[in-house]
């Protein structure tokens, strides 16, 4: 009868060995037996539970006792299962042999009773591994429009690089996120792997601002052209130009809104944004003194009363 491994067998290192010379074994050993490489998924699996249980000082511990007090893998059992006699052992490890038992678990809540409990002892439950997270930088011009990269990251566990085409779907917006399942950190004992969650960043672009599916922007013009009205060529997300006619007396603040003219919304496939375009009327800072005789001119020939309500309201105080 072959000789039975305990954990530290398993991993190749001395039971005295530290987590750091554990954890570049346990590397090693998975990037050769990872499934995903073409590897042993039983051999993975076993790895995968000696390092689950030696990487934690706690369980290391209890495993460590339960190896000083007879607690060996049973030779040809399940994987991870052990022989040991109920109640032996330090004070404590009866009731921890005793919910094994009785299909409890023993370790922590990490442990469940599998194939051979009642006598051969304890296998760990599958568990998924934990979702993993990278940001993409893109431009506001290519988060319009949509745009594919190649992205590579390291998996945890086992330090190996992996590669991903991440597609930004036209009309991303900052913050956004996209999720590829089963992309994440490796399972333990046979749990199927993370998702990989990509966050977009996207830059700020010189004119237009986002509300979602609708584009912003401001556009400033001479307070002649509001005074008079004027027309203006506006640049489009899409890359195409609308003219804006503003109508003679418009106020600065005053807002236009062009249907379809925005982004594509990536809530809703088919559907694009408004492009909303705000009038900013621009007082000159500076006037020449033909400017200034000129318009002190028009402003003693208009009789207009444009403070009718503050004069009312002042009245009654």
């Amino acid at each position: 009868m072959p000789e039975a491994k305990n954990f530290y067998d398993i991993l190749g290192v001395q039971k005295d060995a530290s987590q750091k010379q554990i954890k570049s074994s346990f590397r090693k050993l998975a990037q050769k037996y990872h499934p995903d490489a073409g590897g042993d998924e039983e051999k993975f699996k076993e790895i995968s539970e000696a390092y689950e249980t030696l990487s934690d000082e706690k369980k290391r511990r209890e495993y460590d006792q339960m190896l000083a007090f007879g607690g060996m893998p049973s030779a040809g059992g399940p994987q991870g299962s052990y022989s040991y006699t109920p109640g032996s052992g330090p004070q404590g490890w009866g009731d921890i042999f005793d919910s094994i038992f009785n299909g409890e678990g023993g370790f922590n809540g990490e442990w469940t009773s599998g194939p051979g409990v009642g006598g051969n002892g304890a296998r760990t439950r599958p568990r998924k591994g934990s979702d993993l997270s990278l940001t993409v930088d893109i431009t506001a011009e290519d988060a319009f429009r949509g745009v594919t990269h190649k992205v590579t990251y390291r998996i945890p566990s086992t330090g190996e690089q992996q590669t991903i085409t991440v597609s930004v779907p036209a009309g991303a917006v900052d913050g956004g996120k996209l999720r590829y399942k089963r992309r994440g950190e490796y399972g333990t004992a046979g749990g199927e792997r993370g998702d990989l969650v990509v966050t977009t960043h996207v830059e700020e672009h010189p004119l237009f601002k986002r509300k979602g599916a609708d584009v912003t922007m401001t556009v400033p013009i001479s307070m002649y052209e509001a005074a008079l009205g004027c027309q203006v060529d506006v640049p489009t997300p899409g890359g195409a130009t609308v003219r804006l006619k503003v109508p003679a007396g418009t106020q600065s603040g005053k807002k236009f809104r062009f249907k379809e003219m925005g982004a594509p919304d990536v809530k809703r496939r088919g559907r694009t944004g408004s492009l909303l375009v705000t009038i900013s009327v621009k007082i000159p800072t500076k006037l020449t003194g033909e400017e200034k005789e000129a318009l002190e001119k028009l402003r003693d020939a208009d009789t207009r009363r444009y403070r009718d309500r503050v004069m009312r309201y002042r009245a009654k105080m």
